[in-house]
């Protein structure tokens, strides 16, 4: 049976709380959706509430801020009341919210690509990579259908994957590197693997000289996700992201939704202009749902989270710009010109890798 999903959030009932709690509300189109609701407690404060939510048990659920305690189908039952010490009457004084015209950005996928610094003269090492990866589908679908039982099972966890495949090609050995996030069980197949890595690749000597905007916008894509899965921190350094042109909101926007979907939050710290913030948050307004509502109700990706904290990194009078993977005994920074910005301009940039001492 066809079904759809939309987001609501309801705020914790806690007067000195109120942090946004988010529903998915599953509907099923020409079925029977039942009326019933779901035991809230609150993240933040512990606080624990009843709410309405359509179809509790199988099509709907309590995602940030909050996990789900109990449900019930129909009304609320006198004995979870007596349970968790809660009241149905508290639920007509929740302020809920329907949430429309909302979009998660989608997960990051790799894709082979011409401008790449995976070559070797006229080898391009992702599409080799690419074919080398279908050929041992197979074998890697069994590999993670193996490591399923562990994980189901609870015995074992994991939140990356990393795959090594070894290939010879012109009668020399290569090594290629691919890496993916586990966050549930779906994620255990060969499907998003993203390559990291490859043998016989020098990036201090494929990344030194003039390159096109849309050149280095690939660059930083692959080494923001080779840092992601191997990296300790990431510090990215840099004035500008987008322009503030007429009618370049929504490349400026798809730009910071870029930057977002290729880091791991936890790990990086952005160090830019707060005019830079300044003019994401104006697109953000003009794209239809308002900056301070996403902030309101909970909505912003952890990476925009962190600039709206009192950690945020904001500087004005500089125009350094470098991006940098710190490992346990060395750091890789990729410096020069570019800010993060598309186009067919042309910027000096360089790769090195130091040594920590």
């Amino acid at each position: 049976m066809e079904m759809s999903h939309h987001l609501k959030v309801v705020k914790c009932p806690n007067e000195k709380c109120g942090a946004p709690i988010h529903l998915s509300v599953g509907h099923f189109k020409g079925g029977v959706n039942d009326k019933g609701g779901v035991i809230i407690q609150c993240d933040e404060c512990s606080t624990v509430f009843p709410c309405p939510l359509k179809n509790p048990i199988d099509a709907s659920g309590v995602g940030k801020n909050g996990r789900t305690l109990d449900t019930w189908i129909d009304d609320l039952p006198e004995y979870l009341e007596t349970k968790y010490n809660i009241e149905a009457k508290t639920m007509a004084e929740l302020s809920i919210t329907p949430v429309f015209g909302y979009e998660k950005a989608p997960a990051v996928e790799w894709w082979p690509h011409a401008d790449t610094f995976y070559n070797n003269g006229s080898i391009n090492f992702e599409m080799e990579a690419v074919a080398v990866l279908t050929k041992y589908r197979k074998q890697v679908s069994d590999n993670y259908k193996s490591y399923l039982n562990l994980y189901v099972k609870g015995r074992h966890s994991a939140d990356k994957s990393f795959v090594f495949i070894d290939y010879e090609l012109d009668g020399t050995k290569y090594r290629a590197t691919f890496a993916k996030q586990i966050e549930t069980e779906g994620d255990l197949t060969p499907d998003n693997l993203y390559l990291i890595s490859h043998s016989k690749v020098d990036l201090e000597y494929q990344i030194d000289g003039i390159f096109s905007r849309n050149q280095l916008i690939i660059f930083l894509e692959r080494l923001l996700n080779r840092w992601r899965y191997t990296a300790h921190e990431v510090l990215l350094v840099v004035p500008f992201i987008g322009f503030n042109y007429k009618n370049a909101e929504e490349a400026l926007s798809q730009l910071w939704e870029w930057l977002e979907n290729n880091v791991d939050s936890e790990k990086t710290k952005l160090i830019t202009r707060k005019g830079t913030f300044n003019l994401f948050k104006q697109a953000q307004d003009n794209s239809g749902i308002a900056f301070d509502v996403l902030v309101d109700l909970g909505l912003l990706e952890p990476f925009f989270e962190k600039l709206t904290g009192k950690d945020a990194g904001f500087f004005q009078k500089s125009h350094a710009k470098y991006y940098v993977g710190v490992f346990e005994d060395y750091v890789e920074v990729l410096s020069g010109s570019f800010n993060i910005h598309t186009g067919t301009y042309f910027e000096n940039m360089t790769f090195k890798r130091y040594r920590k001492d």
